[in-house]
């Protein structure tokens, strides 16, 4: 009976014990998960309250960056506030207004009442041993328009150097030598206020740059930042050139032809290789372009900042034009102590015809090799500067002139490389020419001809040949000229020019009868 007593107690026990354990372990799972769900509610708080700031600053950033491109209108003075309470934007510097006063900032110059076709911008500063570019660029701005065309521009010139003794004798120079400019409307000058520059030393020294470099670049872009803004309401397009550059010929009617001949979006059409010479904007753009600068001026150059603004326009699509419409000519740099000999190898003053006296009779060229870029057939024997390009020619492979009415020969010459691209020659081929247009390829537009004449070989990347009278070449009617590459390459070739003259008639004066 007492064991039976004990057995039983004991067994109690257990149960008693069993279920403190059980108990302890379910309320240790509680607490764990009740811990948790305070961590998480914490930490998604946590995580919401950034999120949020962080949502706050980039519409405050996307309000500047999105402010309308009208000269009367100014940044809110909640958003300013805003701008300047929100302390989750650190950069003091991110904050400052790009927009500025046009009538404190022009210097010189009389604005028009309408808006113009183009605005030139042209930042200018001091630069070593007193050279001076900047009349030149000028002149070459004036002398390359006509008068009719200078009503739809305005050329800006921006002060931009922190000596005001040079700032104030150059624009003593330019209003002697530019008034009736000026007082028409053509050019305006303007200079910054010293306040609207942010820090400039002790910046970040990105790309291993010294920090005299660092400081130059940053004071670029904050220059570009108030030319941009400055010229946001002057015209339609906006072009930028440096002031050490030099235009070609008939350079407006160009750009306005270029511009219509577009059929994709662009936000960008370049009419030079060089840096930021030459590049062509919407004005619309300007203000937005202005405000990204001054918020990442101290983090690269502007020709690369303005590149990845461009990426965040709805068509980021840019368009090279060549040849190119500018050419770089300064050889000492804004930046103390640098050199530079900066060449633009397709500016289209470089690829002028060299035999003016030629014929060339209307006539089409063709070929079945690839040709680079813009570079096409018809360059090199059209009225247009320029040339043909042809990338990894082969053995077999061709271009053609096809004459429009068959013509009779006196002279012909090829000639292929350039000053710029003297390897770019054609190492061996012939010249043929035929009387006889059978058909034309479905494949690449090149003639089918027949009965063809060799004429000769190329010598050292150039062929020439002549006759006097209707002897020789000038015996044949000729309806197609052929070039055949005859060997294996690995240059391109480069055919600068297709030179043809006819024959002429020989006038005979008849003899009065007596």
């Amino acid at each position: 009976m007492v064991l039976r007593s004990g057995w039983t107690l004991w067994q109690l026990r257990n149960v008693i014990l069993g279920t403190l354990v059980m108990f302890v372990l379910l309320n240790a799972w509680i607490m764990t998960i009740t811990l948790q769900e305070q961590t998480k509610q914490q930490t998604d708080s946590s995580c919401e309250e950034q999120r949020d700031a962080l949502i706050d600053t980039i519409k405050t950033f996307n309000k500047i960056l999105r402010r309308r491109d009208n000269t009367g209108e100014e940044v809110s003075k909640p958003l300013v506030k805003a701008r300047h309470e929100d302390k989750s934007i650190v950069c003091e510097d991110c904050s400052r207004s790009g927009l500025v006063d046009t009538e404190a900032a022009r210097v010189l110059g009389k604005p028009r009442k309408t808006k113009g076709f183009l605005t030139i911008g042209i930042s200018t500063v001091k630069r070593d041993q007193n050279s001076q570019y900047l009349g030149i660029t000028i002149n070459s701005l004036i002398e390359h328009t006509t008068e009719a065309e200078r009503e739809q521009v305005t050329v800006v010139i921006f002060l931009a150097d922190f000596d005001s003794y040079h700032n104030k004798k150059l624009s003593v120079e330019i209003s002697q030598n530019y008034s009736q400019h000026l007082d028409g409307g053509f050019m305006q000058v303007i200079q910054a206020p010293i306040s609207f520059y942010p820090q400039l030393e002790g910046l970040k020294q990105n790309f291993n740059d010294s920090e005299d470099r660092v400081k130059w670049r940053s004071k670029q872009c904050v220059d570009y930042a108030f030319l941009f803004s400055y010229c946001r309401g002057l015209s339609e397009f906006y072009l930028q050139l440096e002031d050490d550059v030099v235009s070609s010929e008939h350079y407006l009617t160009t750009i306005r032809d270029y511009i219509k001949a577009q059929k994709s979006a662009w936000s960008m059409l370049e009419f030079s290789d060089l840096g930021f010479i030459g590049k062509l904007l919407r004005s619309s753009d300007l203000q937005r372009l202005a405000d990204f600068l001054l918020l990442f001026y101290e983090e690269m150059p502007n020709d690369f900042l303005i590149r990845h603004f461009l990426k965040l326009l709805p068509h980021r699509q840019t368009f090279v034009r060549r040849p190119s419409l500018f050419q770089h000519i300064g050889k000492r740099s804004s930046l103390v102590g640098k050199e530079q000999n900066l060449v633009d190898a397709f500016y289209v003053d470089t690829m002028k015809r060299q035999y003016n006296d030629s014929d060339n009779p209307p006539a089409v060229v063709s070929s079945d090799m690839a040709a680079f870029g813009e570079f096409k057939p018809q360059l090199a024997y059209g009225p247009e500067p320029g040339f043909f390009w042809i990338e990894a020619p082969q053995s077999g492979q061709a271009f053609f002139v096809l004459f429009e009415k068959p013509a009779r020969l006196s002279r012909i010459v090829i000639e292929t490389s350039s000053e710029q691209h003297p390897k770019d020659i054609l190492e061996k081929g012939t010249v043929q020419v035929s009387p006889k247009l059978l058909s034309m390829s479905q494949q690449d537009d090149t003639p089918n001809c027949a009965d063809y004449v060799k004429l000769g070989y190329f010598e050292n990347g150039r062929f020439e040949m002549a006759t006097q009278g209707m002897e020789g070449l000038g015996s044949v009617e000729v309806k197609c000229l052929k070039v055949t590459v005859t060997e294996q390459q690995k240059m391109w070739i480069l055919v600068r020019e297709i030179a043809v003259w006819t024959v002429k008639k020989e006038i005979t004066k008849e003899t009065p009868a007596k």
